[in-house]
């Protein structure tokens, strides 16, 4: 099924944070090689024209309070890459728990919770060659034996640092504890070696104090924790984001988006429902519409109704949608779907709750259309601009490497050499 596999790709990069790139050191070798330091080398070039521009913005996937931060250092310190070395032994924080009702942890007000069920997910081959490739790294191997530690994994988020991972499974080995202490992590397990908790310190004291009491009437909870009790019920894995007030920004169809539900079963044919909630009739009216329009799109340029399994219905500001089957979930609709421009509005509206995680994708199709010729500005026009872009300035033909993120998938490059395409993306 290949959105659930898409899906638990979330989850992955929750647990391996990528490194923050802030703004560039423009000295030494960084001076010739980051385009970013155009302009200090040469205020008139083009590239630093485009620099000014912001075509050459930073990327940065790993904002995130608390898990750079908070749980090494101060909350409110930008957090330093803390340097790779090898688990050193640690004494456990062990807590007692009487029951396994994990989901007490969540805030009752909060804005963004998921869970993934590993256990199926990663039975994969697709999903592991999609994450890991096919590179065999000694750290590729320990992030990879750490997550066949796991069963599952719970995330809740509350502004401004409330940022807790709950995850259950067999860590008698210590791979996943390893990868956390190599960090400066210490995690807290839960009565025994099955389940453990990591967040700053604060966020995973209050979330202690939750387990430890009973759990509050459903009145008492904010939409996101009561819809993710609902789901976790018969979805092994689901999504729930309520993004504050006038994060939405742009003229992106889900811009008016206030509420998003998403969830899947995994068993029997398959199947996925949720709902978006907007804010205004007519605007989860437009959204509705602009569904419609993928899918007429989506068929008339493939000629694969990669969406006609999804049904979408309307009760006042909220649009409630499901699809069953495989139709949708796997195979060659399932790939048409994730390619296109609906792809990239889903990824955003399911990354947008989740803290300091990259919105910013490009339709696979439209990403592959570039082809060897194109100017710099026909791309740009096209695609945007790139996440990241790596240059050798000095060069009697200046060259540069350009990174766009697709949804769900991997990053792609492409070469141009004076301004021109010489390698399509690959």
């Amino acid at each position: 099924m290949r959105y659930p596999l898409l899906i638990a790709a979330v989850g992955v990069s929750l647990v391996v944070s990528l490194a923050a790139q802030d703004q560039p050191n423009c000295t030494g070798i960084t001076l010739q090689v980051d385009v970013r330091c155009a302009c200090i080398k040469d205020p008139h070039s083009q590239q630093c024209d485009f620099v000014k521009a912001g075509v050459y913005g930073p990327h940065d996937f790993s904002k995130m309070k608390g898990l750079n931060g908070g749980l090494i250092g101060a909350p409110n310190q930008p957090a330093a890459k803390p340097a790779a070395k090898p688990a050193q032994p640690q004494q456990a924080r062990v807590v007692p728990l009487a029951h396994k009702d994990y989901l007490r942890f969540l805030q009752p007000n909060a804005q963004v919770a998921a869970g993934f069920d590993f256990s199926k997910v990663f039975q994969s081959p697709e999903l592991m060659a999609a994450l890991f490739g096919q590179t065999d790294s000694d750290s590729q191997n320990k992030v990879v034996a750490a997550l066949k530690e796991m069963d599952h994994l719970w995330f809740g988020f509350t502004a401004p640092s409330d940022f807790v991972l709950v995850m259950t499974g067999k860590f008698e080995q210590g791979a996943a504890a390893g990868m956390f202490y190599s960090q400066g992590i210490r995690p807290v397990f839960l009565a025994d070696a099955h389940a453990m908790m990591i967040g700053p310190e604060p966020a995973v004291q209050a979330a202690l104090a939750r387990l430890a009491k009973p759990l509050p009437a459903p009145a008492s909870m904010g939409w996101a924790a009561r819809r993710s009790r609902e789901l976790a019920k018969d979805h092994e894995t689901w999504i729930v984001t309520e993004p504050p007030a006038g994060a939405a920004t742009g003229t992106s169809p889900l811009a008016a988006m206030r509420r998003f539900a998403l969830g899947f079963r995994l068993t029997g044919e398959g199947s996925l429902d949720g709902e978006v909630v907007a804010d205004s009739e007519a605007n989860a009216e437009k959204m509705g519409a602009w569904v419609e329009q993928m899918k007429s799109a989506i068929r008339e340029k493939t000629g694969v109704g990669a969406l006609d399994s999804l049904t979408v219905e309307r009760a006042g500001t909220t649009l409630r949608f499901t699809a069953k089957g495989d139709s949708l979930l796997a195979g060659d609709a399932g790939k048409k779907a994730v390619s296109s421009d609906f792809g990239v509005e889903l990824y955003s509206a399911i990354a947008a709750g989740f803290p300091g995680m990259q919105t910013r994708t490009v339709a696979a199709d439209k990403l592959l259309s570039v082809k060897e010729g194109m100017k710099k500005d026909e791309v740009v026009s096209l695609l945007g601009p790139p996440l990241s872009v790596s240059a050798i300035q000095g060069l009697d033909t200046p060259r540069e490497t350009w990174t766009y993120q697709v949804p769900f998938g991997k990053q792609l490059t492409l070469r141009l050499d004076n301004g021109i395409v010489t390698s399509a993306p690959r």
